[in-house]
């Protein structure tokens, strides 16, 4: 049964990408407004490319922010359900329905309310992106606490949903917040490096919850990956926010 599902989703997947082969194009009059390209160059291969990208030290910011809540991101994706049955003393065929549903349902509102705020903080200020993507960032900070503390099913639903709709809201400004450093020619080199930080990153935490949880202490790393987070929100805020006013100044 689980195997049919795998191939209708895979179904799907392909039969999407064909839609987006036939109707997607590039919108020409982007390049006008994209940033720079330092080089002056007007054709690129990978490894121009990429040398491009490891030259922007606001890449290597971009790459770090994203990478690090890649770490809740994944640990919630992958053992929330876990963290559910064993803090809440439940079947796993409730807690994995019940943290699924909270995630994906606030994640949603997350991004919907993301993208509106963020697309209109950004008109009356160039930081807007950025403090959009700082406050749902900052929400899952306080919720990976409370994920990794709580004990009943009422704070864990809540802490879930905080989670889920401060991820959304992070998560749909990565490529705005992208655009505005990294130029147009560049830009899928640039978001193909930052999905595969991710992953990585994903590995490592999956791996490592995974033991924290023969070890009995799953929820203690979970409240731990606040502090990992709130660095990163630290590192962002400074340094792009610096970016973006001496972008603006010349």
């Amino acid at each position: 049964m689980a195997s049919n599902f795998f191939f209708g989703f895979g179904l799907v997947g392909i039969l999407y990408s064909v839609v987006l082969m036939l109707f997607l194009s590039d919108h020409r009059e982007a390049k006008q407004s994209a940033p720079a390209d330092r080089t002056g160059s007007q054709k690129s291969t990978l490894f121009s490319g990429l040398a491009v990208l490891f030259s922007n030290v606001a890449f290597w910011v971009i790459l770090f922010y994203f990478a690090i809540p890649s770490l809740p991101g994944w640990g919630i994706k992958n053992w929330l359900p876990t963290l559910f049955s064993t803090a809440l003393n439940i079947e796993m065929s409730l807690a994995g329905p019940l943290s699924t549903v909270t995630i994906a349902v606030s994640s949603f509102l997350g991004v919907i309310i993301g993208g509106t705020l963020s697309d209109r903080w950004v008109q009356t200020n160039p930081r807007g992106r950025i403090y959009t993507s700082a406050i749902g960032l900052g929400l899952t900070i306080p919720a990976l606490l409370l994920i990794g503390f709580s004990h009943t099913l009422f704070s864990i639903l809540a802490a879930a949903f905080c989670f889920g709709a401060g991820y959304g809201m992070f998560d749909a400004n990565n490529m705005p917040i992208l655009c505005q450093f990294v130029s147009a020619k560049y830009r899928a080199t640039a978001y193909g490096m930052m999905n595969m930080t991710g992953v990585f990153a994903g590995a490592f935490i999956t791996d490592f919850l995974g033991k924290a949880t023969d070890a009995g202490n799953l929820g203690r790393q979970f409240a731990m990956l606040s502090v990992v987070v709130l660095f990163a929100l630290i590192v962002q805020l400074y340094f792009l926010g610096i970016r973006v006013q001496r972008d603006v100044k010349n």
